[in-house]
C-alpha cells in the first residue's frame, strides 16, 4: 500500500501497456470509479472502462484491499476466449466455448480448455536483458517513451475521471481497423509485491 498514489497508478500501468499492445490502438474514451477505504483521497480500489474506436471494450480492476493475490488477464474474441494467470503453474488458457441461439434464447456450449505453452523465464530478467541488447545495439526497445507516454496519458484521463464523479473522459487515438471483442484485467494483493517496469530507452543513444 501507498500513502503518496493509489492503486491506479500503483498497479494500473502494466494492464493499460498490456492492452495496447494486445489491440494496437489506443481508447477513445475512458471512465474510472473507486474507493478510498483507508486513507483519504488515496483509492485502494479502481474499476477502469477503456472503449476503443474497433469496438473492443476493456476493463482494469485492481485492488490492494483483496486477501488473495490476483493476476489474470482475460480477452473474448470472436472464436475462442483466451485466460492468462499469473499465479497458476501453467499460465495461459483457450476456451473454445460458443453461445447457440436455440428458439431465440442463448445457449451456452461449453467446450474443453485448453492449455498452451508459454516460456518460464522469470520476466524482469527477460526484460533487463532485452534493454541491455537495445543499449549495445542501439535498438529501440519493445516499449519506448512513446509507448510510455501513452500509458502517462490513458493514467492522467482516469485520474480526472475519478476526481470527477466517474465521468468519461474522451481522447483522440489513431484510427485503427473495425473489430469487436473484450479485454479485462483483474489485480487483487493484500501486500505491496508489484512488478516495476525498467526505464524506458529513447529511440537512440548518443
Amino acid at each position: 500500500m501507498r500513502s503518496e498514489e493509489n492503486i491506479l497508478w500503483s498497479f494500473a500501468p502494466h494492464d493499460i501497456s498490456v492492452i495496447l499492445a494486445l489491440l494496437g490502438e489506443e481508447p477513445s474514451e475512458i471512465s474510472s470509479t473507486g474507493a478510498a477505504y483507508l486513507q483519504p483521497g488515496i483509492f485502494d480500489l479502481t474499476l477502469t472502462h477503456l472503449s476503443f474506436q474497433s469496438g473492443v471494450k476493456a476493463h482494469i480492476f485492481v485492488s490492494w484491499l483483496h486477501p488473495y493475490k490476483e493476476q489474470k488477464l482475460v480477452v473474448v474474441g470472436s472464436e475462442k476466449m483466451a485466460l492468462f494467470d499469473d499465479t497458476t503453474k501453467e499460465k495461459l488458457f483457450l476456451y473454445g466455448h460458443k453461445v447457440a441461439w436455440k428458439y431465440r434464447v442463448p445457449t451456452a456450449q461449453k467446450a474443453e480448455t485448453e492449455a498452451v505453452a508459454v516460456g518460464t523465464e522469470e520476466p524482469l530478467l527477460e526484460e533487463a536483458r532485452h534493454f541491455l541488447e537495445c543499449v549495445e545495439k542501439r535498438e529501440t526497445p519493445r516499449t519506448d517513451g512513446r509507448e510510455g507516454l501513452k500509458v502517462l496519458k490513458i493514467l492522467a484521463a482516469c485520474q480526472k475521471s475519478l476526481a470527477s464523479n466517474s465521468e468519461p473522459f474522451p481522447l483522440t487515438p489513431a484510427l485503427s481497423p473495425q473489430g469487436r471483442g473484450g479485454i479485462s484485467t483483474k489485480r487483487g494483493r493484500n501486500k505491496r509485491g508489484e512488478e516495476r517496469s525498467l526505464p524506458r530507452l529513447p529511440e537512440k543513444i548518443p
